[in-house]
């Protein structure tokens, strides 16, 4: 069992609650959504993150790659004919985009990125599943130290944030535009981390 499964049931703490309601809404004030949007939110999650977003959505996605995870996100979302699950590891299937019924409007993603092996080929699959002039908005953690999570090989980490060079080398490559600016500050283990907003566009 992996460490989301395991920890699924519980993780919906007061702390990580209240941390993905910051970013959400630190997103909304640096970013003009609109509405009606189709919404897939990688790496969702219990959907602490991504269901903050549901009030611009026409649908909404989570994916995921823990089963765990994802029967807290469809217990939450049960009552909602237009928002489903999709557990899908993304970085080791070899289609080129997130293969649903519809592209999307807007792919959001918190704290996910760090977990991936190779970020920037999930990200050229998360842009193929784009409409014309759709969004991606990461959240993660800017360059670190390692010291932000206690277990970084148990908890699945494979970056120590990124830096702002490395986000917009990803841009460049891809064709993108990008815009980046700091949306939030951790403090723990007597250190500040900070957490950056990159839309790519």
């Amino acid at each position: 069992m992996s460490h989301f499964d395991h920890s699924a049931s519980s993780w919906d703490s007061p702390s990580k609650v209240s941390m993905m309601m910051t970013l959400a809404e630190k997103v909304k004030e640096n970013v003009d959504l609109g509405d009606n949007l189709s919404i897939l939110d990688f790496g969702c999650g219990t959907g602490l993150f991504g269901l903050e977003f549901f009030d611009n959505a026409k649908s909404l996605i989570g994916m995921d790659t823990s089963t765990g995870m994802l029967e807290v996100f469809d217990e939450k979302t049960k009552k909602y004919s237009n928002i489903k699950s999709l557990k899908l590891d993304l970085e080791s299937t070899e289609v080129q985009r997130v293969e649903t019924d519809e592209k999307f409007d807007l792919v959001v993603s918190s704290m996910t990125f760090h977990h991936l092996n190779n970020p920037i080929n999930v990200l050229t699959k998360l842009k193929n599943s784009l409409n014309e002039n759709g969004k991606i908005l990461v959240v993660d953690l800017e360059k670190e130290d390692g010291s932000f999570h206690p277990n970084n090989e148990e908890m699945g980490v494979k970056h120590y944030g990124f830096s702002q060079d490395e986000l917009k080398s990803w841009a460049d490559k891809l064709n993108l535009k990008i815009n980046i600016c700091t949306i939030n500050k951790v403090s723990k283990n007597g250190k500040e981390y900070g957490q950056f907003l990159a839309e790519f566009h």
